[in-house]
């Protein structure tokens, strides 16, 4: 598991460097496999810059002779800088290195002639800096983060996460509770003595109740122990926002879009793996969690259509299997540019099951890896509520009333056998009942 040093810090900083905090969380147990960094090898030279005018190249059709403030001070010219994105114009607020600043691939800047005209700088794409995999075009700081403003000559620095060192940890069967960046904060606050913040799922967005429109029914609660829905409308995909981004390519994640990516860092942050359904592709917008069948096949997001045994679980809807539980959603289901509704679930599967079925198929993600070493069904919630909040700022969505939470009842007598095909809010049953969007247990 990779966790960042400045995610870390921002829930337990004990003021410590990072070879200390190494060893203080090896000692507990935690081990430190490595120390990895991530982004530039120094935020020196890197700047705020402000496009002022953008030529045509004379010798260069493909080229942009861009005048640059990068807060040079007063009496000083603006950069000259030669620029061959298609995207970059004038007005833009853009990111900066300035020679001697040093990329992540260890280049070295310098003034440099390009075609007859010296460049006396570089504007940067989000790839250059580590933070996603960019594209052709530079990254304009003013479109990608909204109601803020910086100076020419800020260091990048103050605006971006664009260096960081990254912890990688081996996190052993018994410490599922160390599977998120709050849970290694924890571990880090129990080591150090430093403050812990409050924990991040403590003001839920969501509500709780019943919901309209979408349905849930556990056929096997001794395999799904909790299985929680929430439904968001009015969702527009588009990219994350930088920080976000920042965040997931330091983890070892890739950035996909806002909707998969709150999944992503919800994850990543609370040890909880979720997934979004796009609700409108779900048949009959009813979600049934079952034993699989023998010979059944499901195709998933990676575009494999894998064959399933009896002792595997899949969600499946109207039309069939459209998901297997704990290992990857099915490609039938997935979210897409075109998804305006999703269902958010968050729920616990048996640990052993999830772990032998990752085996049988040859399929092992960041969920199967955190599953099967056995998660409280409590942190179902908390993952829902850091993604409820991510996904209003981030997405614009607006979620609907109600929270689905289907759940093996804690007051069950010991031994007695699980309710079977219960259903969300049915009284009746133990593991049907609505639960407030903060579970009593302590989430």
């Amino acid at each position: 598991m990779r966790v960042p040093l400045t995610w870390l810090r921002e829930y337990c900083d004990p003021q410590l460097d990072v070879r200390t905090i190494e060893q203080r969380l090896t000692l507990t147990g935690t081990k430190v496999e490595a120390i990895h960094h991530h982004g530039v090898p120094d935020v020196d030279g890197f700047v705020v810059g402000h496009v002022l005018d953008v030529q045509g190249h004379p010798d260069a059709d493909r080229l942009r002779v861009c005048t640059v403030d990068v807060g040079a001070g007063e009496g000083q010219a603006p950069a000259t800088i030669v620029c061959g994105a298609p995207n970059v114009a004038a007005g833009q607020t853009v990111a900066v290195a300035l020679p001697g600043a040093v990329l992540p691939d260890g280049t070295k800047l310098k003034p440099a002639k390009l075609r007859g005209v010296v460049s006396e700088g570089m504007i940067l794409a989000e790839n250059e800096l580590q933070i996603g995999a960019g594209g052709e075009g530079i990254l304009v700081l003013d479109e990608a983060i909204l109601d803020a403003e910086f100076a020419p000559g800020t260091p990048l620095d103050d605006v971006l996460a664009i260096a960081t060192d990254v912890l990688e940890l081996e996190i052993t069967p018994n410490r599922p509770d160390c599977l998120g960046v709050y849970g290694v904060a924890r571990e880090l606050h129990a080591a150090t003595d430093a403050p812990l913040a409050r924990e991040p799922w403590l003001d839920d967005a969501g509500s709780v109740g019943p919901v309209a429109g979408a349905q849930v029914i556990v056929e096997c609660p001794d395999l799904c122990p909790r299985f929680t829905a929430r439904v968001f409308e009015n969702v527009s995909i588009g990219p994350s926002p930088l920080w976000l981004k920042a965040r997931l390519t330091a983890a070892g994640q890739r950035p996909i879009n806002n909707v998969v990516d709150i999944t992503n860092y919800a994850m990543l942050l609370t040890g909880q793996p979720l997934h979004a359904f796009d609700l409108d592709r779900v048949a009959g917008a009813k979600l049934t969690v079952r034993r699989a069948r023998d010979g059944e096949q499901v195709q998933t997001l990676d575009g494999h259509a894998r064959e399933l045994d009896s002792e595997m679980i899949v969600i499946d809807d109207a039309d069939g299997p459209t998901s297997i539980a704990g290992l990857m959603g099915g490609a039938r289901s997935e979210v897409s540019t075109d998804t305006t509704r999703v269902l958010l679930e968050v729920a616990t599967w048996d640990g052993p099951t999830i772990h032998r079925a990752s085996w049988a198929l040859g399929l092992r993600s960041e969920a199967s890896s955190r599953f099967e070493k056995g998660l409280a069904p409590e942190q179902c919630m908390h993952a829902q509520a850091v993604a409820t909040r991510l996904m209003i700022d981030c997405c614009g969505a607006q979620p609907a009333a109600g929270t689905i939470d289907v759940r093996v009842g804690a007051r069950r007598a010991a031994g007695a056998a699980p309710a079977r095909g219960a259903r969300a809010g049915d009284p009746r049953r133990g593991c049907g009942r609505a639960t407030t969007g903060r579970d009593p247990a302590g989430a």
